[in-house]
C-alpha cells in the first residue's frame, strides 16, 4: 500500500515541486537547494537500494528516503556543496537532453562529464548558473510529470535517461524535448526579471 501511494503521488509531487523551483528556485535558493538534494540522493538511494535487493521496492523506497533527506540536509548546511549538485543535476539533463535531439544512445560517462563541468560552473557563475539551473531542472519535473499523465506510465519516468516503451515514443520524446525547452526558458526570464526587481526596489526607497 505505501509502494502504491508512492508511485501515484510521485506525478503531483514533481509538478509542484517543478513549478516552484523552475519560477522561484533563486529566490528560494536554501529550499531549491534542499529540494534538489533531496531528489538526487533519492535517486541514488533507489539505484542503490535496488541493487542491495532487487526487486524489493521496500527496501529500495526506504534507501531513497534516507538518502534523499541525507543529501537535503547537506545542500543546506554546505551551501556550496548544494550549488554545485544544483548544477551538476542541472547538466545531467541537459546531457541527457542533447543525446535524445541527437538520436545518440545516453553515454554514462559523458553525462557524468557534463554534470562535473555544469557543477563547477554553477560555483563560479552562482547567480547566472542558479537561475538557469533551477529553471530547466524544475522544467524537467514539471515535463516528467506532464508525460506521466500523458502516457499512463506507473510512475514518473526518468525523461531521455530510459527509452519510453510506448507505441509514440518517439514523437513524445521530441514533444517533450520542445515542452521542457520552452518552459526552462520562461522560467529563467521570469526568475531574472525578478532578481533585478528584488535588487532595484532597495535603490529606489534610497533614493525616495
Amino acid at each position: 500500500m505505501d509502494n502504491e501511494l508512492a508511485v501515484h503521488l510521485s506525478a503531483p509531487l514533481a509538478a509542484a515541486v517543478g513549478l516552484l523551483v523552475c519560477f522561484a528556485g533563486y529566490r528560494l535558493v536554501k529550499l531549491t537547494l534542499a529540494l534538489i538534494g533531496f531528489i538526487a540522493g533519492a535517486a541514488g538511494g533507489w539505484a542503490a537500494g535496488l541493487a542491495l535487493a532487487p526487486n524489493n521496492a521496500t527496501v529500495a523506497l526506504v534507501c531513497a528516503l534516507v538518502a534523499g533527506v541525507i543529501f537535503a540536509i547537506l545542500c543546506v548546511w554546505l551551501f556550496f556543496f548544494g550549488v554545485f549538485i544544483l548544477g551538476a543535476s542541472a547538466g545531467a539533463v541537459v546531457a541527457a537532453a542533447v543525446f535524445r535531439a541527437t538520436g545518440y544512445p545516453v553515454q554514462a560517462l559523458l553525462i557524468l562529464v557534463v554534470a562535473v563541468v555544469f557543477g563547477i560552473l554553477a560555483l563560479l557563475l552562482q547567480k547566472l548558473m542558479i537561475i538557469l539551473s533551477t529553471a530547466f531542472s524544475g522544467s524537467y519535473l514539471i515535463t516528467a510529470a506532464v508525460a506521466h499523465f500523458v502516457t499512463g506510465i506507473q510512475q514518473v519516468h526518468p525523461l531521455w535517461f530510459k527509452p519510453i516503451s510506448t507505441t509514440s515514443a518517439d514523437k513524445l520524446g521530441y514533444v517533450a524535448l520542445a515542452l521542457w525547452l520552452v518552459l526552462g526558458l520562461i522560467g529563467a526570464r521570469f526568475q531574472y526579471v525578478g532578481s533585478r526587481k528584488e535588487q532595484a526596489a532597495p535603490r529606489q526607497e534610497k533614493a525616495a
